[in-house]
């Protein structure tokens, strides 16, 4: 699926950069350190300034002091947030409890966002009878230019703007623009997308709706598992056996 990278995390000038990611190849490089270190990861990217590691997360105990999260991942809670959107209207995922939520990474400036953009007003409108939340979290700086595309496209659901809670991106350890978080009722990640979903093969769209189906399936009660009703005579109604018996009994008295 494609997508865009974050154009406003600069690395800086840094000796190392590990990114906390799941898994490593067999030929892991391993890595000493000038204080006398040695760890084992892999060289993704080096230059004059600075060399960018990958880590396998279970391997890192903390960073600046405050132990990893768990990974946000499909079967995970969502992390929780609260937050305002641009119409001033306070958001929290725990307030989408019950309802079957999408939430989207996303930013004017990618051409990526922009082409799912129909594609979020088809889903919108072909599941909100059904319950379908839609939240999306904008990862633009400018915020003019933001507010003008919302109007331009008349995007009806909550937009928050990462400038006014920019630990958004990181919290759901978001690697691009646009990403996807499919969440259930019981505020699970029940499936997770990097990437657009409507260009190149419509593999993306198909994925989404049988996910959302699948969802909304789950959340209504199986006719087969509803209990039987016995009529009210039913207990007092002798069976037919039992009825021809007593009716044959009462002949051989009278005969």
């Amino acid at each position: 699926m494609k997508g865009c990278g974050w154009p406003y995390r600069a690395y800086g000038i840094a000796l190392l950069m590990f990114l906390l990611v799941g898994g490593l190849a067999a030929n892991a490089d391993q890595i000493r350190l000038k204080d006398g270190k040695e760890i084992e990861g892999m060289i993704l990217q080096k230059d004059g300034e600075s060399v960018i590691l990958r880590l396998p997360r279970a391997s890192v105990e903390a960073v600046n002091g405050k132990a990893l999260p768990p990974p946000v991942t499909v079967g995970a809670m969502a992390p929780d947030f609260n937050a305002v959107d641009l119409s001033g209207a306070p958001q929290s995922m725990v307030g989408y409890r019950g309802n079957v939520t999408l939430l989207q990474f996303w930013a004017t400036w990618c051409p990526h966002c922009r082409s799912d953009v129909p594609f979020m007003k088809e889903v919108q409108a072909q599941y909100k009878d059904k319950g379908l939340k839609i939240l999306t979290v904008s990862i633009d700086q400018k915020l003019d230019d933001l507010q003008q595309f919302l109007v331009k496209e008349q995007l009806s659901y909550p937009v928050i703007s990462a400038l006014s809670k920019p630990e958004l991106p990181d919290l759901y350890e978001s690697q691009g623009v646009p990403g996807y978080f499919l969440i259930d009722a019981k505020g699970r990640i029940a499936n997770l997308w990097r990437g657009s979903l409507s260009e190149g093969s419509a593999a993306g769209k198909t994925e989404l709706h049988d996910a959302l189906a699948k969802l909304f399936e789950a959340d209504q009660p199986a006719a087969s598992m509803k209990p039987a009703v016995a009529s009210p005579n039913a207990a007092t109604q002798p069976s037919t056996p039992e009825r021809k018996s007593r009716a044959s009994s009462k002949r051989s008295k009278n005969s």
